[in-house]
């Protein structure tokens, strides 16, 4: 089930009913009850649906979309290592080191279609930073090792 929360939002804003949306846009009840209800990601509609759903709620087509997230499923390898993005409300790095899973939260920072060519660089530093890290700690272990004894 997909959650139009936009869509649902401004149709609920309106004061419409989704029967005088569909009046009103020309768009049958019953695609309008499946996107209201989840049944239909509105992003998977015809271009000319969300043009006249958007119409019919005077806002723009973007304000009844949901939130495209370009990174989600994006695959790659660093130095060997596969990786792997993922994109809800934050990105999400996912890549094994030494058969263990990793996954580094990145924020929302990483969302950007037009910047997408740089996120293999982008990965690849954190994956450096983060092997960097857990080196550190295994050297650092070794030293206290010596100084306990």
């Amino acid at each position: 089930m997909i959650e139009n929360i936009r869509f649902n939002k401004v149709l609920k804003e309106s004061g419409l009913s989704m029967y005088a949306l569909s009046k009103r846009s020309g768009i049958p009840y019953t695609t309008i009850n499946e996107i209201h209800n989840g049944k239909n990601d509105i992003n998977q509609c015809a271009a000319s649906t969300v043009c006249r759903l958007a119409a019919a709620l005077n806002v723009s087509s973007d304000a009844i979309l949901n939130d495209i997230y370009y990174l989600d499923g994006v695959k790659g390898k660093y130095k060997g290592i596969e990786y792997i993005w993922r994109s809800r409300s934050n990105s999400t790095l996912t890549f094994d080191y030494n058969g263990n899973p990793v996954t580094i939260d990145t924020g929302d920072f990483y969302n950007i279609p037009s910047r997408i060519e740089y996120y293999n660089i982008i990965a690849g530093w954190m994956i450096k930073e983060y092997i960097e890290h857990k080196q550190w700690e295994e050297d650092v272990k070794q030293i206290m090792k010596g100084l306990v004894r």
